[in-house]
């Protein structure tokens, strides 16, 4: 199921990057009457568990100050904590610039990065990601041209933090025949050779890894108090996992993939 500890700690972490945007101390009295308490409200930041419910996740965000849409976005997935999936729409993407698996990618110091069917988001060329939204008959044009936005940003941000993320990509050989052009396979040989970036691939020929039947990432972090996080992610549908077991699982089978996979460099369109 999906894990409320994470998703919590996505709408902590949230808060308290709006609470400092707006200047607005923790001992604010306008706070200690939304929350009750200060400590209360230092366990919401924490992703700790509190008895607080959505309609006061809407009063901070009114209270620091959020647009109409990222109030929405967050009390939607704080009133979505105990379910099992919660969806990251290109709209809410859009018009709040706020997904809860980009708030963690941001603070990740290890990306294992599993993919089928597309090159991960990190790696891809402007062109790859207008020919993906232009085919997109979910997405709007103008909010295609929106989402390419993004996604540079996002990449930009991402290369501003050098080596201090390692990022490995693992990747079926049909990832890279379909729709990677030349210009995109040469961007993933460049990148690979990074310090921090590794990436590789899983041929045809030996069959398809048992273990390795869906696309996932795996995000490690620097404070102890976050585990290791496996996110999926189908139409409508999202979720994180940060159970002991399943986490295990993919980490094991992404290291077997990366024992019989080749280097990027070693392709042949």
């Amino acid at each position: 199921m999906a894990d409320a500890k994470a998703l919590r700690r996505v709408v902590g972490r949230e808060l308290e990057s709006m609470q400092y945007a707006a200047g607005i101390p923790t001992n604010d009295v306008r706070i200690v009457k939304i929350c009750g308490s200060t400590r209360t409200f230092a366990r919401l930041v924490k992703g700790e568990r509190t008895n607080l419910t959505y309609p006061v996740v809407g009063a901070l965000c009114d209270l620091f100050a959020a647009s109409p849409q990222k109030k929405f976005e967050l009390q939607r997935l704080w009133d979505v904590l105990d379910n099992t999936s919660f969806a990251e729409s290109a709209e809410a993407l859009v018009k709040a610039g706020f997904s809860p698996y980009l708030g963690f990618e941001r603070v990740a110091v290890g990306l294992d990065l599993h993919e089928l069917v597309f090159v991960p988001g990190l790696f891809q060329t402007p062109g790859y990601v207008r020919r993906i939204h232009e085919q997109d008959p979910f997405v709007e044009r103008d909010d295609a041209e929106r989402l390419i936005e993004l996604r540079l940003r996002r990449q930009e941000e991402t290369e501003a933090r050098g080596e201090s993320v390692r990022i490995r990509a693992l990747l079926q050989e049909g990832v890279l025949r379909n729709g990677c052009d030349a210009e995109q396979l040469a961007r993933l040989c460049e990148l690979d050779e990074r310090p921090n970036v590794s990436i590789r691939y899983l041929p045809f020929g030996p069959g398809p890894h048992p273990a390795l039947g869906a696309s996932f990432n795996v995000l490690s972090f620097l404070d102890e108090r976050d585990p290791d996080l496996v996110y999926f992610e189908a139409p409508g549908e999202s979720r994180f996992v940060e159970a002991i077991e399943p986490v295990r699982a993919c980490k094991r089978a992404f290291e077997a993939g990366l024992g019989q996979a080749r280097a990027i460099k070693e392709f042949k369109p």
